[in-house]
This record gives C-alpha cells, structure tokens and sequence, in this order.
C-alpha cells in the first residue's frame, strides 16, 4: 500500500496559510493591498484584542459580483495576472490570488462587497475554509471584510501570538507605511471604536508624517530627489540629529510598493553614518521607480521582499542623492577657540548639525564648603580645554599631552555620580511650567499601553489625549534638562522598552542602577551642542570629581589621550 496520499484540500489550505499569515498583521496587509488595488479612496481598518477577536477592513473601491466573490476566496484565483509574463507588467500590490483563501482557512470570515454599477451586494461566509452560501444584501458601494477568531483551527499558531499590545503594535508599524506610500488614500485605524489615527488622503507626504510622527519630525524633513537614466529617487529624510534606536522611523518603496531590502537600507544608513551614533538609525521615506521590468515581485510568499537589476547601481544612486541632502542642508557655526593672549576668542567655522536653545546648568557640588566633593582626579583638574570640535568633542591639553573629550558622554558620567549620591530624590515628579503633548509610534504606543503603570510609579504624569497622543504634565525630577527635549525623554524610554532587548517581566528599570544610567543620558547635553569656553572648562572641572571619568555609565569612553611622545613619533620627530 502506497504511504503517500494525497492532502486533504482543507489541510492544504491550512499549510499554504502558514506562508502568507503568520500573524494579525499579515491579514491587515493582504486586505489593505486588495483595497488598494481595487481603487479604494477610504481605508477603515478595525481591530479588536491586537487582531485576534477582529480584523475589519472596509473600502470605497470597485467591489466584486458574486461570482467574483465566490472566487476569490478560491487560491489562485486572480484578476491580475494570466501569463508569467504579466509579473513583470503588473503594478499591482497582490497578484498571487492567495491571500483571501489562506486568511479564510484559519477564521471565521464574512466578505461584503457590492460593486458601484449595482443595487446591492452579497453576503459570503467562509469558516475555516467551508464556502457557505452567497446572500444578497443592502450595503455602501465596496467591500468590507471581517476575519474574526484568527486561528481558531491551529492553536499551535495562536498559542505563538505575542501580547494584544504587541500585535497591535505591528499592524500600526504596518499601516504606517501604506500610509505614507498612499498619501492620497484616507486611512483609518480603530482599536475597537477609539481611533487611534486617521489620515486625511489629500496625496501629501509630508501631511502624513505629520499625521503619523508629529510636528518635531514634519518641521525638519529635508527632500531628496534625483532623476537620471531611468531612475528616479524622490522623498524625505530628516537631518542626523533626528534619529531613533529602531527603524520604525524608516519606509522604502519600489514602484509605490513596500518593500524589504537591506542593500539599498544599507546604502541610505551609510549616508547617515559619519553623522549618527552607534546602534542610531535615521528617519527616512524614499521612492524608487525604476522600469517594471527589473524587479521581480514574486521573491516572497508575503511580498514584502523583491529582487531588483541593477540593485547596487541603485544602491549607489540611493548612497549619493542622500548623501547630496544631507550637505546641503548642513549648515556652518562659529565655534570659540581659546587663545593665551586675546581677549575676544578666534573663529573656527566647523559644520555640524543642530543646537539645543537653552544652555546647560552647571550645578555641581563646590569643592569647599558644605556639600564639597573632593577632586579625585588631578589629571583632569589640570586639563585646559583649547576648543570644541565638530559640537561634539572638546579638545584639551594637559600635563599628560592632548585630551579629546565626547562632551555628552563626560556630562553623562557627571549627571550618573550626581544621581547615585541624590538617590530617589530623582525619581520625584517635577510639574512642568507648560505641558506638551508626544505623539507615538506603533511600537511605543503599543508599550505605552503595557507598562504606563509603570510610568506613573518613576514619575510621570502622562494623560491619552486621542489617538496615539500623549500629554506629559510632569517628568522624574533627574530627567528635567529643556523644555525642548522633553519629548526625547518619552521617546527614549518607550524606545527602551521596544527594543525587543528586555523582557517583559524585566523592563528597563529593573534596578535603580539603570534608572540612573537613563536619567543621565537624558539629562546630559547632547552632541551638537556649542559650548563656550568657561562651559568646558566647567565640565573638565567635574570630571576631575567623579570615581571613574573614562566612561559613561553605559560603557562608551569618555577620552581618548595622546602623548606628546607619541605625537612626535607620528610625525616622524625625535622629540
């Protein structure tokens, strides 16, 4: 007797579901890519416990008959491709006519649609893959499609579904980038009747990202574009000093499709990197548009990745009109250099980026009198800063040869000392003079949800004013810098707790050791900050307080040191 058989259908069906959904997420790409498609003007998508309860995505689009209904849940079963050659001719997000069968054979799904030349539409219910009858009913030109109980078949794969919050989280990171690539769609999203954003589809990108990211993002986005020999490059970045530890800040689109590809993320990040800090990822929303005929959208069940010709030709192109945004919006400063003898400090004009409007507060504790700290260091206490390079480094000479100090990592070894001495003091809530609101990434808004408990206990005053946006009135006492970073001190700590490197019954602020490490980050000047001279000097004094001034509390060194001997030496003198 022969041991293999061929697969019931239904079964068949569940594994082939396997590679197109793999998640809530997954469901709402399928359907907003079949709305797109279908010429949809208004995007509703709801969602109820991150997806698993209810996905609903309603459109204004073409619609389908009944039979076309009937067979769209059928796998392979498609309007957009007849020959393998139309892959390459297609501009289509969907084409495999896969996804509405597989999404049906793990839920209990209900398709509407009714098309705009009809009276009326048809009701279709498909649980785990029974097709049930096909109903007429009275309904809005469109479709709308409801997957409620996602896997309630394979509990192997509901079981591997992470928190609501965490699936919620995703599908906004999802829609944000059809957002954005789709300015001139009105997309909606629910959680469950709140809504937590709403664009307002007028074709505008850099609307959107308001939208989506805010005023502090929107005001700063520089545009790139570039055009030359069949390709075009059209978008937005922001400038270096706008950056995040994810990538949620980051969209790439291939002929107005989504897409995955790390060679050309790679070539945009480069342009980034003589400007960004390690593990610090720049924003950025780009367009390529290249002939149809050098991509290949089929590389991936789920269609998130392509294969390009040609790919590091664009890749360098991509390098170059970034690169090419970047310059021309870097502005030069003034910057003071010390000077034996004169009264008013020399110029040096050097580029850099962005400064903070209000100067750092010098309050550290007197060396005499109550409240002293002892100079533990006295080859910092002799250091003589000379200048500050690039608004990041001060550049100091000492009995010892030359010092190169990074100005936020030396601050951010001082304000750590400082807070370990204060104790709990720092966590003490602090009213602001005028609240201001953040508005949240799906990331951060989804851990928002999970740990705000945890917000109020270190400090915090926050209220949800509407959809993703938040209303800080107080903050921890040790995180209190300008009124002008505020937002960074929400954004650092919701990105913290995203980066998928704590685990949820161990978030940042474990021990209070590490919510001094991050009240000194925030509460430190940045990179890019001007500072005077008596303000270096000032800091090197501090420095020359702490138990260890070679390194911030987060291990980066805060000096690097060269002798005069080995100066001598590079230059090939004798001494």
């Amino acid at each position: 007797m022969s041991r293999i058989h061929i697969l019931d259908p239904l079964v068949a069906d569940q594994i082939a579901a396997g590679e197109v959904v793999e998640r809530p997420a997954s469901v709402v790409k399928e359907l907003v890519e079949n709305s797109l498609d279908a010429m949809a003007t208004h995007i509703d998508v709801q969602i109820e416990d991150g997806g698993r309860q209810l996905i609903a995505v309603q459109d204004d689009g073409l619609g389908m008959d009944g039979e076309d209904l009937i067979l769209s849940v059928r796998r392979h079963a498609t309007s957009k491709i007849e020959v393998l050659e139309d892959l390459t001719r297609s501009m289509t997000l969907g084409f495999r006519g896969e996804a509405l069968a597989a999404i049906s054979a793990v839920s209990r799904t209900h398709l509407f649609s009714r098309p705009r030349d009809q009276a009326y539409g048809f009701h279709l219910v498909v649980d785990g893959g029974q097709i049930g009858e096909l109903v007429p009913t009275p309904m809005a030109e469109g479709t709308l499609i409801r997957v409620e109980e996602l896997f309630f078949n394979v509990p192997a794969r509901l079981k591997a579904l992470k928190s609501a919050h965490a699936e919620l989280g995703a599908i906004q990171q999802l829609l944000q980038h059809y957002a954005i690539g789709y300015a001139d769609v009105a997309i909606t999203l629910r959680d469950g009747e709140k809504i937590l954003w709403n664009t307002i589809g007028n074709g505008q990108v850099p609307d959107v990202i308001f939208q989506l990211f805010g005023s502090e993002i929107a005001d700063s986005l520089l545009p790139v574009q570039y055009e030359q020999e069949g390709l075009i490059i059209q978008g937005f970045i922001c400038p270096a000093i706008k950056n995040r530890g994810t990538r949620q800040g980051q969209s790439l689109y291939i002929n107005r499709r989504w897409v995955n590809n790390w060679v050309l993320r790679n070539a945009i990040e480069e342009a980034f990197r003589p400007h960004l800090p390690d593990r610090r990822y720049p924003y950025f929303w780009l367009f390529i548009t290249v002939d149809g005929s050098e991509v290949d959208p089929n590389a991936h069940p789920t269609k998130s990745e392509v294969r390009l010709d040609h790919e590091r030709f664009i890749a360098g192109k991509l390098y170059h009109a970034v690169q090419a945004s970047l310059a021309a919006n870097s502005p030069s400063e003034p910057l003071s250099v010390a000077s034996v003898g004169i009264e008013k400090p020399a110029q040096l004009y050097v580029s850099w980026q962005d400064s903070e409007s209000s100067m750092p507060s010098w309050n550290w504790p007197p060396e005499s009198g109550p409240g002293a700290v002892p100079v533990l260091h006295d080859e910092y206490k002799a250091l003589i800063p000379l200048a500050q390079w690039q608004a990041k480094y001060i550049i100091a000479q000492g009995p010892f040869g030359l010092y190169l100090i990074d100005q936020h990592a030396a601050h951010e070894r001082v304000y750590y000392e400082q807070f370990r001495r204060k104790g709990q003091e720092i966590l003490v809530a602090q009213p602001l003079l005028i609240p201001y609101t953040y508005t949240c990434l799906p990331g951060e808004w989804a851990k928002w949800r999970e740990y705000r408990d945890m917000f109020f206990e270190m400090g915090f005053d926050i209220t949800e004013v509407g959809g993703t946006t938040l209303m800080v009135r107080a903050i921890p006492q040790g995180l209190m810098n300008s009124p002008s970073d505020s937002g960074g001190i929400i954004r650092t700590v919701l990105e913290s707790l995203a980066d998928g490197e704590h685990h949820h019954d161990h978030p940042i602020f474990w021990t209070q050791e590490t919510r001094y490490a991050l009240a000194a980050c925030k509460a430190a000047i940045k990179a890019y900050r001007v500072l005077t001279i008596d303000e270096m000097q000032a800091l090197l004094d501090m420095m020359a307080t702490v138990d260890d001034p070679r390194g911030c509390p987060h291990g980066r060194p805060t000096t690097l040191h060269l002798t005069l001997e080995e100066v001598d030496r590079r230059f090939g003198r004798k001494g």
